[in-house]
């Protein structure tokens, strides 16, 4: 009698085990595509656009309390001409190792090592180096953006004070930010294949030669090209570097003069297999060379969101109204006060605004500015109202991630009360589990937790599903491996063709498979507690969040195994050692 009621506890257990896990799959499916829209669809607060978006290119939003306060008049120009050039997809070393060129640029200038903001992608970055928005702030978290940016750029706050901008690059700029064709534009289409770039540079001398533009704005795009082609680190990537660098000598050659300023900087690198987006050294600290009129001498830091507001204060302009970064003013030669009035001015708005977000209106920016004086100070203060906000709402969501917690708890418990054989066998199965699968990951794939991980976007649903062909296959072996364990916790064990015992050798097929869920579900609640579910005012680590992205496609994968897992228990207790064993002997 004892005996049929174990049995009918697994049963039970078994028929539980397997919806939960299926239920768990669905969950984990649908919070995954929840959350990837939540980036790709983010609504920048920060922004306040207004009926169109030329409307923004005038307006600085002002914060309560500081409505008084005026912006103060630009100094004068520093540069007569302003040349930057965005060599898309160039990494450090390459700038360093492959073009002499820009080797020479440093050595009269200012050699910068610039950190691009995440994700590291191109549409965000172009957008980063022309706005001064980082992802946060302008919104364009994708390279499928494909509305105008309502921040404004640095191109049209040069032109609406008068100067002649001259744009070349790729048609994107037309859409992104309405650049609109002229004698002073050239917008090609990405190239596939081939080399544009240096069509493109003499596109550019050109319409310096009949324009005379105060801002050239000049895109490369064929190194991005070749690292995706062929590799951060590969002979063919450097070769393409090569030509770059040729053609930008004949740029600086024929345009270089006493009062022009050249800024070179990519918008990211390449990892050594190609590909970007993630956190890598390789593809976020990125060259920015500045050379020439009122360029000091030196080495340095800085951020890719400074270079719109360095070419302001060298056009002897404002800033762009959302710019998050002050001007580069090591690489400035003037040390005038004068000089970096309004750009210090515009930061102190631009900070207000975002404590004025953060604090969701309760703090009074201005207060809060007035004991937080100077750049630094002012950043400090961002920072403090960023995380005091970030600590309240991770307060707020804490009693739902203890929620996951005892969940995950209860059903242990539950395992450990019916049949806690089964939970040992599991646990087993969860330790395999996570080494093929960690292995498989990592090892032989040199994966990291990177959206660098897959070399365009066109491979993301390839790579998704490689991974859930992956999770199946760790979770099948996992299981079969609790199979493995399982007998060797009876004295006397007992196989599924016993009829008594078939119940108990199926329900570890769920039991181990939920279980891995279980701890999966606790690594995915960790990341929500700590950014949230929904992506309204702070875009998250993406380093965590492709973390958190692929342990819920791990947990959608483990449904399918789920249901093939039962088959595997069958067949190891079937033909296990010890099973046959006992049948021998009894």
């Amino acid at each position: 009698m004892r005996l049929r009621t174990r049995s009918t506890l697994s049963w039970v257990l078994f028929a539980v085990g397997t919806v939960a896990c299926l239920a768990t799959a669905f969950g984990a499916y649908t919070l995954a595509g929840y959350s990837w829209d939540q980036v790709v669809s983010y609504t920048s607060p920060y922004i306040r656009p207004l009926e169109t978006p030329d409307a923004t290119l005038t307006t600085v939003y002002v914060p309560p309390g500081l409505e008084s306060e005026n912006m103060p008049v630009p100094g004068k120009p520093l540069s007569e001409r302003v040349v930057l050039v965005i060599v898309d997809g160039m990494r450090d070393d390459i700038s360093r190792s492959a073009m002499p060129s820009l080797e020479t640029l440093r050595g009269y200038g200012s050699d910068l090592q610039l950190t691009a903001p995440q994700p590291s992608l191109s549409f965000p970055n172009w957008t980063t180096i022309l706005t001064g928005a980082p992802q946060t702030i302008s919104g364009v978290t994708t390279n499928w953006y494909d509305t105008r940016v309502f921040a404004p750029t640095i191109m049209d706050v040069v032109s609406r004070a008068g100067k002649t901008v001259a744009v070349v690059g790729p048609t994107d700029f037309a859409e992104l930010y309405g650049v609109k064709p002229g004698p002073a534009v050239s917008l090609r289409p990405w190239p596939k294949g081939g080399y544009l770039s240096g069509t493109l540079v003499d596109d550019a001398l050109k319409i310096s030669k009949e324009t005379s533009p105060a801002l050239l704005v000049l895109h490369l795009p064929d190194l991005d090209e070749a690292g995706h082609s062929h590799g951060g680190a590969s002979d063919e990537y450097r070769e393409v570097a090569r030509k770059i660098d040729a053609d930008l000598s004949r740029l600086v050659t024929a345009l270089q003069s006493d009062s022009t300023t050249f800024m070179v900087v990519a918008d990211h690198g390449h990892v050594d297999t190609g590909g970007h987006g993630g956190w890598e050294d390789e593809v976020t600290a990125v060259p920015g060379i500045l050379a020439g009129s009122a360029v000091a001498m030196g080495v340095g830091e800085g951020n890719l969101d400074q270079i719109a507001s360095t070419i302001a204060v060298l056009e002897g302009v404002q800033p762009p109204t959302y710019a998050a970064g002050t001007a580069l003013r090591s690489a400035i030669t003037t040390t005038a006060p004068s000089v970096f009035l309004a750009d210090t001015q515009h930061h102190r708005l631009f900070v207000a605004n975002c404590i004025e977000i953060a604090s969701r209106g309760t703090t009074p920016a201005v207060a809060v500015l007035e004991r937080h004086p100077g750049v630094a100070g002012m950043d400090a203060a961002a920072k403090s109202a960023r995380n005091v906000r970030l600590s309240v709402e991770r307060a707020q969501r804490a009693p739902y991630a203890f929620a996951v917690l005892a969940l995950v708890f209860a059903v242990v418990i539950v395992l450990a009360l019916v049949a806690w054989r089964a939970l040992v066998a599991a646990a087993a199965g969860v330790a395999v589990y996570y080494l093929i699968y960690n292995a498989l990951f990592f090892l032989m794939h040199g994966y990291l937790w990177s959206l660098s991980a897959f070399n365009t976007e066109t491979q993301v649903s390839a790579f998704m599903n490689a991974r859930m062909a992956e999770a199946i296959f760790a979770a099948v072996v996992g299981v079969a491996a609790a199979g493995i364990v399982y007998p060797f916790l009876r004295q006397y064990p007992h196989g599924p063709g016993d009829r008594d015992f078939l119940s108990g050798w199926l329900a570890l097929a769920p039991a181990t498979v939920l279980l891995i869920q279980g701890t999966l579900a606790l690594q995915v609640a960790w990341y929500y507690w700590y950014w949230g579910v929904s992506i309204t005012w702070i875009l998250p680590d993406f380093r965590w969040a492709f973390k958190a992205d692929l342990d819920m496609v791990q947990m959608t994968a483990l449904g399918v195994a789920a249901v093939l897992a039962p088959l595997v228990t069958y067949l190891v207790g079937r033909y296990h050692p010890r099973v046959r064993e006992r049948r021998a002997v009894g």
